[in-house]
């Protein structure tokens, strides 16, 4: 009876599994985009103590984006042979480690929600994000801007994507069911995206404040 049941509600849970497709304004697929959501049948797990990282090399963030559930810890170690200095005037996390290089003292907590976008003072190229998550269910899209998602019926989703025209730092707040659905377990999202141009300078373009709906 025990075993009926437990086949039972996994049925129940894998029936809301569905793809997600992210498409721009051209209806080509979003490479990258973050999905956030709350899965069926699912509590969340105890945070992990261990911090991220999110290093420097060769003049770059890596990986330029990283997904962390609220709360976690991040660790910068410069592995460059020369120095940097990263800041962040985002909401969800402003903060500067000054000029170093090695690993920093201390490890940087993340305790609010949000995208963080990263900068080094130094180095005006060197762009990275941290989309701090609410949920630790996430999932990035793959190359044809597709994932696989286990939401619970009629759920808030939220996407995002760096290059979107909204800005870097909007999340996009949406409810499922009320996605375009060509086909069954299937849903489309369209995001306005534009291709990053060379940049001149991080401030001009990454001073202002976060944007949410």
């Amino acid at each position: 009876m025990r075993y009926l049941l437990s086949l039972l509600l996994l049925t129940f849970f894998q029936s809301y599994a569905a793809t997600l497709e992210v498409v721009d304004q051209h209806q080509k697929p979003v490479h990258n985009a973050v999905i956030e959501y709350h899965p069926a049948g699912k509590t969340s797990t105890p945070l992990s103590q261990e911090p991220a990282i999110m290093d420097q090399i060769k003049k770059r963030f890596v990986p330029e984006l990283l997904v962390i559930r609220q709360g976690r810890w991040v660790n910068f170690p410069n592995s460059d042979n020369i120095r940097h200095h990263v800041y962040s005037f985002s909401k969800a996390k402003p903060f500067e480690l000054k000029l170093y290089s090695g690993r920093p003292k201390a490890p940087v907590e993340f305790e609010h929600s949000g995208v963080v976008i990263l900068g080094c003072n130094i180095h005006d190229s060197m762009v990275g994000y941290i989309y701090v998550a609410q949920s630790e269910f996430w999932v990035k899209t793959n190359e044809k801007g597709q994932a696989l998602i286990n939401p619970t019926p009629n759920s808030q989703i939220t996407i995002w994507h760096a290059h979107q025209n909204k800005g870097a730092e909007f999340q996009h707040i949406v409810i499922l069911n009320s996605l375009e659905n060509p086909q069954e377990n299937f849903y489309r999202f369209k995001i306005e995206v534009t291709a990053p141009k060379p940049r001149d300078s991080f401030r001009d373009q990454y001073s202002d404040g976060i944007q949410r709906r």
